[in-house]
């Protein structure tokens, strides 16, 4: 039907309107000649982009973008054609033109085909251009269109739907976890510690709260460069990630300072754990004092065990870093 091409695959992005979007995903995808058609005033139509298939001759013209839509089809045809868009434009609808003429014929024979018109509409819902699609005889074009169009939609609500779901859970993970350590943020690790802690005390279990950070860091900083205390903070995050169990929770508590949240563990089984990831730190050259605090029965809320793993954090600095310090305790690294 169309022999000049014009894919304009950006021509749609002007017409943000939800009623479009059947329009706009036939265009697309739809394998049969179209064009789309720009209502400049009334019965004067302009043919602004077209996407054929296949090439054929109109009364030995090529139909191109820029000609007038009456010359699509010889008189009266043409004339008819017109009355059938502006009725499209006024019922907001679209509509079916059904010709046989040898007007489209390939050689000497005669061929039939219907024009399906579909409106398309700007943002203030005022129809502003027309698509056409050159519907090949004997096809049930109507119900063709349909199905296509419900499978099509169908298609892109699982793809938005998996875009959708894929972006919240990327922005639920940068709002529970630090940017840099990959850890849990100290908010978010506060929530599931505190969660924790309701759980032990309901339950009478054990609970351990750990508490470490970088023997020297400031230094470090100070010396060799953000760019060297950053890569030591990676490390760290790393081997703790790789020690504890998958039900423990570690988080960045803030700058070199981490706490690791031990559900289910008693004194013996976090200082086992304590000692694995300082000798895995010391195989990667990092040296970390850490402070452990058990859950007792006075304990009224979580901080009580995050302070006492913080004091018990200060004595192993005060006794010489590179310590482990418990509750009733503590043990040289």
């Amino acid at each position: 039907m169309l022999s000049s091409v014009c894919n304009k695959s950006n021509f749609f992005s002007c017409l943000d309107c939800d009623k479009n979007l059947v329009a706009k995903r036939l265009w697309e995808y739809f394998p049969d000649d179209m064009m789309i058609v720009r209502i400049t005033e009334k019965n004067h139509n302009i043919v602004e982009a077209i996407k054929p298939l296949r090439s054929t001759k109109l009364n030995n013209n090529s139909i191109s973008v820029g000609k007038p839509l009456k010359n699509l089809l010889t008189s009266p045809l043409g004339e008819e054609l017109i009355i059938i868009c502006a009725r499209c434009v006024e019922d907001e609808a679209p509509v079916n033109f059904e010709v046989t003429s040898d007007c489209f014929g390939i050689g000497s024979d005669q061929h039939s085909f219907e024009l399906l018109i579909l409106p398309i509409m700007n943002q203030p819902g005022v129809v502003t251009h027309l698509l056409s699609i050159a519907l090949s005889p004997g096809v049930n074009n109507v119900t063709q269109i349909a199905k296509y169009s419900e499978q099509d939609l169908e298609r892109l609500v699982e793809e938005r739907t998996a875009e959708l779901v894929a972006t919240n859970l990327h922005l639920t993970y940068l709002a529970t976890h630090d940017g840099l350590t990959e850890t849990y943020n100290r908010r978010y690790l506060l929530d599931l510690a505190n969660t924790e802690f309701k759980r032990a005390a309901r339950y009478g279990l054990s609970l351990c709260v750990m508490m470490l950070d970088i023997d020297h860091f400031k230094t470090i900083n100070d010396e060799q460069g953000h760019a060297a205390g950053d890569h030591m903070l990676k490390t760290l995050a790393h081997a703790m990630r790789s020690t504890v169990r998958d039900w423990d929770l570690v988080g960045r508590y803030g700058g070199d300072e981490f706490i690791i949240i031990l559900p289910e563990t008693d004194i013996q089984g976090a200082q086992a754990i304590a000692e694995r990831l300082s000798n895995t730190l010391q195989g990667a050259r990092v040296s970390v004092s850490i402070g452990i605090a058990t859950l007792e029965l006075n304990d009224r809320c979580i901080d009580d065990l995050i302070n006492r793993a913080d004091h018990l954090l200060l004595n192993a600095k005060r006794n010489g870093r590179n310590r482990i310090e418990c509750t009733s305790f503590a043990l040289t690294a």
